[in-house]
């Protein structure tokens, strides 16, 4: 079986259902009829919105990144999928450690100015037909 991209684009879309919502793209032509393909897209689907799925993806392609993979590369990817499956059913990957570096927080020095409040560099304009023009 070949390997299926569900995010490449086809010249050929099938229009959006009659509600306004958009439609499916279509299956390659050897899983159009298997109940199978069609079942793992729809739970696909279904998984796509939970921010756990995501996060999950998110640790996969880190630690593909990590072993040097290109995760824009599906021959690749799907080969590094290939060799780790056991490993992935066995939730082994966890979230790579952070590198090291603490972010820094962004403490403001003074108040914000609004657009409406005179400009501070003392024109007597407003702020936004002013500097915040120039910007």
């Amino acid at each position: 079986m070949t390997w299926w991209n569900p995010f490449k684009k086809e010249e050929d879309a099938k229009p959006a259902d009659a509600q306004g919502g958009v439609a499916a793209p279509a299956l390659p032509k050897e899983l159009e009829n298997d109940p199978k393909a069609k079942g793992l897209m729809a739970a696909f689907y279904r998984k796509w919105k939970d921010p756990s799925f995501i996060k999950q993806l998110k640790v996969l392609a880190a630690h593909m990144q990590k072993e040097g993979v290109d995760v824009k590369d599906m021959k690749s990817v799907q080969a590094w999928l290939e060799k780790n499956k056991e490993a992935i059913e066995k939730g082994q990957f966890k979230e790579l450690p952070s590198s090291g570096v603490k972010q820094e927080t962004f403490v403001k020095t003074g108040p914000e100015i609004g657009r409406n409040d005179p400009c501070p560099c003392g024109s007597g304009k407003k702020y936004k037909k002013c500097c915040a023009s120039k910007e």
